[in-house]
């Protein structure tokens, strides 16, 4: 039975996905669950399984072409069976027929001549392919899709071609004295968005530095424990929990400014950022405040190797309520981050380092860390963003903190 294969939603950002490449083709037997191809959305770059089984009969998307959610990509069912035609080939061939010959040939030798000719120039002719969004460009500023295949000696030309085309034209520089790079989807959609973060939120940033001793001795004592399990407590899933800890006196760290409005999330949903060659991710795990450290780090595990294998769903990338980022292992001591919107709070995190600290009216070595809070101003005042961190400071230099609240044995009846 013939199966149409649909391109699925990018996510609630994005109705328009790029090919990044077929994983099977033309005349392939495909299984239920095969990876069928790969698509790079404004987020992530995924895969895409198949739901038919049969023979791969028709592809009908290139891959670097952009298709938009709900397009027919492919179809798939038994070998021999016919694929339908799309109407606007249909009108081609229509009009194919109505072409007439420029030139009148007078006898036999004329049309083998002819032939002949047609056949060079077939072969000689190279094909170059454009995504829809490049030829619109292209049309609009009266360029020839074949004028920027020569000047980039490729035959697959994107939007950001015809932009750095035209910038190649437009600039005084001698050719030679630089290089252009293709922006992906991804990185587009990272320049547009840390730009609309700017502008949009009014930042401001908290810095504090904290003592790691105990965390540091903490998180020994459970890598021992779990020497069997085949996974480790990184400092990431320590830190979540502890942030998650501390947000249960700050709930309004965990929201979003709507119009006139304040979300506030029941639920903490802690975002990583992850570096990859093309780009950046932030891959969520939801619930934290409801989760173990080491549920926390068995999801963190997960979701890092999604992301490195491009194997990320819509649902791992989306609904996160705060994130952390980490330079820490890059030898990055403290940094600032931008807010992933529509969030109100990014934790920027260094590395832990040995530095002298007076402590008890002595200097002693110390492991320290810290921390930089970037946070939305139209949520979280100043007093506020400090008290949180303070919060998490505290939590972190005496991590037994996670497990009771003294004020709740002293004070309550």
């Amino acid at each position: 039975m013939l199966q149409k294969i649909i391109m699925p939603s990018g996510g609630q950002t994005t109705d328009e996905m790029l090919i990044l490449r077929w994983n099977k083709n033309l005349g392939d037997l495909v299984k239920r669950g095969d990876v069928l191809f790969e698509i790079e959305t404004d987020k992530a770059s995924m895969s895409v399984e198949s739901f038919a089984e049969g023979t791969l009969l028709a592809i009908k998307y290139k891959e670097g072409e952009l298709v938009k959610t709900g397009e027919i990509v492919a179809y798939i069912g038994d070998t021999g069976e016919e694929i339908p035609e799309e109407p606007e080939k249909q009108i081609h061939k229509q009009e194919d027929k109505k072409i007439v010959p420029a030139v009148f040939l007078n006898n036999e030798t004329d049309i083998k001549d002819k032939i002949q000719e047609n056949s060079q120039q077939k072969k000689n002719l190279k094909i170059v392919y454009a995504s829809p969004l490049a030829k619109n460009k292209a049309r609009n500023k009266n360029i020839k899709i074949e004028d920027i295949a020569n000047h980039f000696s490729k035959n697959l030309i994107k939007k950001a071609d015809i932009d750095n085309y035209i910038i190649d034209k437009q600039s005084s520089v001698v050719e030679g004295d630089y290089y252009l790079l293709d922006t992906t989807s991804m990185r587009r959609t990272i320049a547009k968005r840390m730009k609309e973060s700017v502008s949009i939120s009014p930042h401001y940033t908290v810095s504090v530095d904290v003592d790691m001793t105990e965390v540091v001795s903490l998180r020994k004592k459970l890598n021992e424990y779990l020497s069997d399990k085949g996974y480790k407590i990184s400092y990431n899933d320590i830190f979540m929990k502890i942030a998650a800890k501390a947000i249960e006196s700050f709930p309004l760290i965990n929201s979003s400014y709507l119009e006139e409005k304040i979300k506030v999330f029941k639920d903490i949903n802690f975002g990583l950022a992850v570096g990859l060659e093309n780009g950046l991710i932030v891959p969520v795990v939801k619930q934290v405040n409801n989760k173990s450290i080491s549920e926390i780090a068995l999801a963190n595990i997960k979701n890092v190797t999604a992301a490195k294998n491009n194997k990320l769903q819509e649902s791992d990338i989306t609904g996160g309520t705060i994130t952390l980022s980490n330079l820490g292992m890059f030898g990055i001591n403290n940094f600032t981050a931008v807010i992933n919107q529509p969030e109100s709070c990014i934790l920027a995190v260094g590395g832990i380092i040995e530095k002298p600290v007076v402590h008890d009216h002595q200097i002693v070595l110390k492991e320290m860390m810290n921390i930089t809070g970037s946070f939305d101003h139209r949520v979280i005042d100043g007093t506020l963003g400090a008290a949180f961190l303070n919060r998490v400071k505290e939590i972190l230099e005496n991590p037994q903190l996670l497990f009771f609240n003294p004020e709740r044995y002293l004070f309550e009846k």
